[in-house]
């Protein structure tokens, strides 16, 4: 479980990312693979991110990044820096869902306050459309240059969580909990595998 300061912003929950969700349970020791570069390297891909909606408070507007991609059969590898790899299955029209799921602990319990720790789950849903290098959709990983699609964050406190003092009107950094949001994004090969 990550923590984070109150005083650290919206943004910094959202730029860290789809990275920080481990959705692989492979090990080194028992499958051969390296869980931090599955499959066959596809190269890096720059990403615009275009915000669209937030109910959640100021956000990277627009948002800039590199990614990684690696490919397996039809299974696409999105992979972060220092992070596990998330991944999906690309269906027979050129799309694919990635999913991932973390809790942050934002602050923790104050005994003293009589305040329970505020704890919040990040739910990131990436949903992209791939396409080859004459624009056309490809449901093959292979013939991957270029993508485009959302991402969306949700936000919500967990059970038991006291995050009321997160929210803007009590000198937080939230607009309100839960929130969302929103991104139209466009990816381009930038370079070839390393």
């Amino acid at each position: 479980m990550s923590s984070l300061r109150s005083s650290r912003s919206i943004r910094c929950l959202v730029i860290s990312g789809l990275a920080l969700a481990s959705l692989l349970a492979a090990m080194p020791g028992c499958s051969g693979k390296d869980p931090y570069s599955p499959g066959a390297k596809l190269g890096t891909f720059h990403v615009t991110a275009k915000l669209t909606q937030t109910s959640c408070g100021p956000t990277p507007d627009p948002w800039e990044f590199d990614v990684r991609l690696n490919h397996e059969g039809s299974t696409l590898y999105w992979i972060q820096t220092d992070a596990t790899p998330i991944q999906g299955q690309v269906d027979t029209s050129a799309r694919t869902q990635l999913r991932a799921e973390l809790v942050l602990e934002v602050r923790p319990a104050d005994v003293n306050a009589k305040r329970e720790a505020c704890t919040i789950a990040r739910t990131d849903v990436l949903a992209v459309t791939l396409a080859d290098a004459n624009a056309q959709p490809t449901s093959d990983p292979a013939l991957l240059q270029s993508f485009t699609g959302s991402l969306v964050y949700t936000f919500v406190p967990t059970s038991g969580s006291d995050c009321t003092d997160q929210i803007t009107a009590s000198g937080g950094d939230f607009a309100t909990l839960p929130c969302e949001v929103r991104y139209d994004l466009v990816g381009a090969f930038k370079s070839p595998p390393r």
